[in-house]
């Protein structure tokens, strides 16, 4: 089930989602847009990528996940978010986004550029406790822990 804008201020009211830095003309009907917070350079050439992060910080509840998507402003000048980029159950932190350009193109950093869509779990699912777990700033692909005794 997707959630509204209306369930995600909910959730926020009630202290089960936490989102620092998201103002309230960001909450739209089915989701929440992000700001581009930084990237790894402001301007890229064609066929160009780098990785940004928002300017949002998030605590994600254990029944909650969300889908990153570009807002269509962008993709219609040029711009991509690969992915699907995912954010899990129980995450923190500022979400990265990997980006491309089929253009000479500025990125908007300060701007609304993605936008969340959260969805409920049937159930509470366990908590995210990945090696991206509390990440700031852009976070470029970390090596995988090695895999202990099963």
């Amino acid at each position: 089930m997707i959630l509204s804008g209306r369930d995600l201020k909910w959730y926020i009211e009630t202290g089960k989602l936490k989102i620092e830095g998201v103002e309230l003309s960001q909450f739209q009907q089915n989701g929440i847009d992000i700001v581009l917070g930084s990237a790894e350079r402001t301007q890229l050439d064609k066929g160009g990528f780098c990785l940004a992060t928002t300017r949002e910080y998030f605590e994600m509840p254990d029944d909650l996940v969300a889908l990153v998507g570009l807002r269509s402003t962008w993709a219609r000048k040029g711009l991509s978010n690969l992915g699907p980029t995912w954010v899990d159950a129980g995450f923190h932190g500022e979400i990265t986004l990997e980006i491309a350009s089929w253009v000479k193109q500025t990125l908007p950093i300060g701007e609304p550029f993605a936008h969340l869509v959260f969805m409920r779990t049937t159930t509470p699912a366990e908590p995210y406790r990945g090696k991206y777990q509390g990440q700031r700033g852009i976070t470029a692909s970390l090596p995988d822990p090695p895999k202990g005794d099963v």
